[in-house]
């Protein structure tokens, strides 16, 4: 797991103690902002042929990498760029899975590649916040696998269900 902020989760944003965000912020926000809608889209329109948005997503990736990188001030020679590759490849490996399940129903195919293309973008687009954050002050990133992308679907908390001890 790599060090500094979480890659899965953003940081809480009821902190008071900043009150505008800084432009790298705003830049990260937009490009993952970006990248989401471009997967939606990509989702949507190629979800006739199954594993095709797979394929194209990763050229997306690529330039969503540089762009954060990009706003965080850090050079795409300083960029991890085989952790990020790897775990790219994971969590498309994974969405590749799932939405194989549903990949022959009309619309359904459509609304599951749409939705998984933006979870996997906005997971990815944090993990890369972060690899950048930790490059840029020296340190290493590991990559993360299909084990860090469950945990990232688990809820924080869960309440006991009811009629159970708690």
């Amino acid at each position: 797991m790599p060090s500094g902020p979480d890659p899965v989760r953003p940081s809480d944003s009821s902190d008071t103690s900043k009150s505008e965000p800084d432009d790298a912020t705003k830049g990260v926000a937009r490009a993952i902002r970006s990248a989401s809608i471009a997967a939606a889209a990509l989702g949507v329109v190629l979800s006739p042929i199954p594993l095709a948005d797979e394929l194209v997503l990763l050229p997306v990736y690529g330039m969503l990498t540089a762009s954060i990188a990009r706003s965080r001030g850090v050079g795409l020679h300083a960029v991890p760029w085989r952790p990020i590759a790897l775990t790219a490849l994971a969590g498309l490996g994974a969405r590749a899975a799932l939405n194989l399940t549903v990949s022959y129903i009309p619309f359904v195919a459509a609304a599951a590649n749409a939705a998984s293309g933006v979870a996997l973008t906005r997971f990815l687009g944090h993990y890369v916040d972060a690899a950048c954050e930790t490059a840029r002050k020296g340190g290493e990133t590991a990559p993360l696998g299909l084990r860090d992308f469950a945990e990232a679907l688990r809820p924080k908390s869960r309440a006991p269900a009811p009629g159970t001890a708690g």
